[in-house]
């Protein structure tokens, strides 16, 4: 059984999946400036010292804040993130906004993990499939130039299961350059979880992503903070394309960070059991 958690990061990310062969998988590595939570201590407490792949979906400090804390816990086998953009690259990307410490080490990682992959981690039957925006040909800014990811376990009949896609910080023009792909559009079927792009700030909500592609997940995930960057005003946009889930006796279709704190899904055989806390 693998278990995908989604933390309380408030306006940032941070998920950790983690399988039953011993496998782990962190996905951005934002942390928590009100509570104190950061991911590296996490993998402390856990006594997780060696992360078979870092998946890092923008290029924002408030998806890598807590990186150079994270390398100095864990060791890291994988770095995922979108292969058009260079450390070198993300420094002038930086140049007017000001990069944080996140970010410099991101840049300064990125030298180190030049060789091929010759195995992938086991992740209890998980595949997943990337799309991006290439850089600078197609968009000069970090969130269009966002890693989309798509995880899926499928059932043991080999029909669609548990699948989840994290959007990073996609706003609307590169989620309509990513449309015009046929493998993007048809990759958008049956998903079960939509990790909402750019925390759920109207830039990132794309009517034609749901319009064009039939996407209809059963649930969006916001992981956000308190009422700010108009967050909060995308919800009733997302909830008419959710088909909704039966959690704790109610129908959910947009569940944020911000107001159910956690959430952990237990996925086995393809199907999975949510729990938020």
């Amino acid at each position: 059984m693998a278990t995908l958690e989604i933390f309380d990061v408030e306006h940032g990310q941070c998920s950790l999946l983690s399988s039953d062969a011993g496998a782990h998988m962190l996905i951005d590595c934002g942390h928590n400036g009100g509570t104190g939570w950061r991911p590296s201590e996490m993998l402390r407490s856990r006594r997780i010292f060696h992360l078979d792949e870092l998946i890092i979906t923008n290029c924002d400090e408030d998806h890598a804040s807590d990186l150079p804390n994270v390398g100095d816990v864990a060791t890291i086998g994988i770095l995922n993130r979108n292969p058009t953009v260079s450390g070198r690259d993300l420094y002038h990307l930086k140049a007017h906004a000001g990069m944080g410490a996140g970010i410099a080490a991101l840049a300064d990682m990125t030298t180190g993990f030049s060789h091929p992959i010759v195995s992938s981690p086991d992740y209890d039957g998980m595949t997943f499939r990337q799309f991006w925006n290439r850089y600078p040909d197609e968009f000069d800014d970090e969130n269009n130039l966002s890693l989309v990811t798509v995880m899926r376990w499928p059932r043991i009949d080999g029909s669609p299961g548990f699948s989840i896609l994290y959007g990073g910080d996609m706003e609307r023009p590169g989620w309509l350059r990513l449309l015009q792909r046929p493998d993007f559009i048809n990759e958008m079927r049956d998903i079960s979880v939509f990790v909402a792009s750019h925390h759920g700030r109207l830039n990132g909500f794309c009517a034609e992503l749901f319009e064009w592609s039939g996407l209809r997940p059963d649930i969006f995930v916001i992981s956000d903070s308190g009422i700010q960057h108009a967050t909060q005003e995308t919800i009733s946009l997302y909830r008419k394309y959710a088909r909704g889930v039966a959690h704790y006796g109610r129908q959910r279709r947009v569940m944020t960070t911000r107001q159910d704190g956690w959430f952990r899904f237990f996925i086995e055989h393809g199907q999975a059991i949510m729990a938020s806390s």
